[in-house]
C-alpha cells in the first residue's frame, strides 16, 4: 500500500488557511460604511452591532478601530486557553476533551502579530503573550500523551471531533507508522 503524506508544515499551513477563513462573531466600534467582503457587498453597520465575518476581514477592521472580537467567540484569549487548560488539568485521565479546532491557529496568529508589534507593547500584553505560551506548552503536552494513546488504539477517526486538526493529522501518522512498524515486525 502507497500513503501520501504530508509535512507539518503543509498542516499547519492549511490549519491556517482554514483560520484565515473561518467566521467569528464581532461588534462594531463605530458605524462601518458598506464593505465588500470576499466579491459580495454587505453593511452598512451602525456601532455596536453583532455581525460574522471571515477573520480574514476581522483583522484588518480592528486594527483600524471598527470592530473588537465578541469575547464569547474569542477562543483564543487568555481567558479562552485558560478554560482549555483548567479542563485538561482536571480531566488527566479522561481522554481527549473538545477543543475549538482552530485554537493552535488562532494563538500561533496572534503570537505572530503580538511579535509584529513588540516595540509597542505594554507590559500587560507581554505578560499575556508569555502566560499564552507557557498555557498552550502545557495543554499541547498534556494533549500530546492522550493523542498517543489513540492513536495507538486505532481510535483516530473516533476521536476526531475532540481534536484540532494539527491533532488529527499528528494522530492519524502516529497510527500509520505504529500499524507499519507492528506489521513489519511481525513479516
Amino acid at each position: 500500500m502507497i500513503y501520501l503524506r504530508q509535512s507539518i508544515d503543509n498542516i499547519i499551513e492549511r490549519a491556517q488557511m482554514d483560520f484565515a477563513n473561518d467566521t467569528r462573531s464581532c461588534i462594531t466600534i463605530r458605524d462601518i460604511p458598506e464593505l465588500l467582503i470576499a466579491g459580495k457587498k454587505v453593511g452598512p453597520f451602525p456601532k455596536s452591532t453583532q455581525i460574522e465575518l471571515p477573520n480574514w476581514a476581522i483583522e484588518p477592521l480592528t486594527n483600524h478601530g471598527y470592530v473588537k472580537l465578541d469575547p464569547d467567540s474569542d477562543y483564543s484569549s487568555l481567558q479562552g486557553v485558560q478554560n482549555v487548560h483548567s479542563v485538561e488539568k482536571d480531566s488527566p485521565h479522561k481522554g481527549l476533551q473538545p477543543i475549538h479546532p482552530l485554537l493552535y491557529s488562532a494563538i500561533n496568529k496572534k503570537l505572530i502579530k503580538i511579535r509584529r508589534e513588540k516595540g509597542t507593547l505594554d507590559p500587560k500584553e507581554f505578560d499575556e503573550l508569555e502566560r499564552l505560551r507557557l498555557l498552550i506548552s502545557i495543554i499541547s503536552q498534556k494533549r500530546l500523551s492522550k493523542i498517543l494513546r489513540v492513536a495507538k488504539s486505532g481510535a483516530c477517526s473516533e476521536k476526531r471531533k475532540a481534536m484540532t486538526l494539527e491533532e488529527r493529522w499528528l494522530c492519524e501518522e502516529i497510527s500509520i507508522l505504529a500499524t507499519e512498524w507492528r506489521d513489519h515486525l511481525l513479516l
